[in-house]
């Protein structure tokens, strides 16, 4: 990443803010100490003296993307290795997903189980790249739930050993918990009420806690004014958490009209993460190296609910339509979609029927209201300057924004991570 100290004037460009408003063409964005200092008509923007001027004439600048649910710590897919690797190489390895996460414009995410808070700070600090991080640090999950480890041998996994274990029962064990992460720098708490695909010992639409145990989980957050996101894939998991006054529902692909009401009453997020199952079993059908990667019981899983998640489409265009607050977000893991997030936003038109716009404006400034970070998210005066300069007109084809051929320039904070303008 460049010491940028100086002020930045992007001249020429199209400028879509974030906000939703109407692009505008032949735009200026003034960049000044790490903060948008102005953004709007070329014409109508005074750039200071001694301000370096970069030319994006051709080129689309918008807001740094925002991903609400990735996996940016590695682990490897075969669990033998796995458990030779040390937890320093495991470290150094996820230094890669989270630079590559950052090169294709996620300047923000939500980091949804094993970031702890040395990778938000060595972020933030500049000791590694990525995307500036909010973390959860741990998936918690009841025992033979979606983030309990144990297989058939009779052992539990840990990941990352250096973290606390996150199988809890009862309302006491799920306090003591939720304490002891927020205790730990967690600035979210992530609960499973599902199955999911990955998992070992349960079903993707199998319930899981009881209305009791999340609620304890959402009051102690509140209590240190943390969120709560849920896991859910399928209808009684949905159910269990939105009874909960959760904060956003992540996956919900198998929402009903109750849920729908729920969600719209209650102003509760949706993160649907949209491309990840359609991707796995596409990429699999013309990529033998992708399928010897994943396990048999996925491929099954991956299968079955790619068919029902197409048969639900229409609720979730009628859910959009009716007022449900989306924001994106990709589940990027080892599994997929690294360095890739930003297809997610092509399956938002073709999936929630988002107009192009719409699907910027819930991956810029509607997602920084998911993650109540109103200083992102926008190309407007006084925010946080993350900037993504495109080759080509997103408004016009989504999928320019997934072509790292297209990336001109990436910058978080006012300061570039990834230029081209200025060779």
């Amino acid at each position: 990443m460049s010491d940028d100290t100086g002020a930045l004037a992007l001249l020429g460009g199209r400028l879509i803010d974030g906000l939703g408003h109407d692009p505008v063409p032949k735009a200026a964005v003034l960049v000044e100490n790490g903060r948008v200092a102005a953004a709007g008509k070329a014409s109508a923007v005074r750039i200071p003296r001694g301000t370096r001027v970069l030319d994006v004439a051709g080129c689309t600048v918008l807001p740094g993307m925002i991903d609400c649910h990735v996996h940016g710590t590695y682990r490897a897919r075969d669990v033998r290795q796995h458990l030779l690797n040390t937890p320093t190489y495991n470290v150094l390895r996820s230094t890669h997903i989270l630079r590559e996460t950052l090169a294709c414009g996620v300047t923000t995410a939500r980091d949804m189980g094993g970031a702890d808070a040395g990778f938000r700070e060595a972020i933030r600090e500049g000791y590694a790249m990525g995307p500036r991080l909010l973390i959860s640090i741990a998936m918690i999950s009841q025992t033979g739930g979606h983030g309990d480890s144990w297989v058939p041998a009779g052992i539990r996994l840990r990941k990352r050993a250096w973290l606390p274990s996150a199988i809890v029962d009862g309302a006491d064990e799920m306090r003591r918990l939720v304490r002891t992460l927020l205790m730990a720098g967690a600035d979210f708490i992530k609960v499973c009420t599902s199955g999911g695909i990955t998992s070992v010992t349960d079903s993707w639409d199998e319930p899981q806690f009881t209305p009791d145990e999340l609620r304890t989980a959402v009051t102690e957050a509140a209590a240190r004014r943390k969120r709560v996101a849920v896991h859910a894939e399928g209808i009684e998991g949905i159910r269990r958490a939105l009874s909960a006054d959760i904060h956003s529902l992540e996956h919900g692909w198998f929402l009903d009209e109750e849920c729908v009401q729920t969600m719209t009453k209650r102003g509760i997020w949706w993160v649907p993460t949209l491309a990840l199952v359609p991707l796995s079993v596409e990429r699999r059908k013309v990529d033998p190296a992708w399928s010897r990667q994943q396990l048999a019981s996925e491929d099954d899983k991956d299968a079955a609910i790619y068919r029902a998640m197409k048969k639900q489409v229409p609720l979730w265009k009628d859910a959009v339509r009716r007022g449900v607050k989306v924001a994106m977000g990709t589940d990027q893991s080892h599994r997929l979609l690294v360095g890739e997030n930003l297809v997610e936003l092509e399956f938002m038109v073709k999936w929630l029927g988002m107009s192009e716009m719409e699907a910027i404006v819930a991956s810029t400034s509607r997602a920084a209201q998911c993650i109540e970070r109103p200083d992102l998210g926008a190309l407007a005066p006084g925010k946080i300057a993350d900037v993504l300069v495109i080759d080509g007109d997103p408004l016009e084809d989504i999928r320019v924004l997934q072509q790292r051929s297209r990336i001109r320039m990436v910058m978080k904070d006012g300061r570039t991570c990834h230029d081209l303008l200025s060779r």
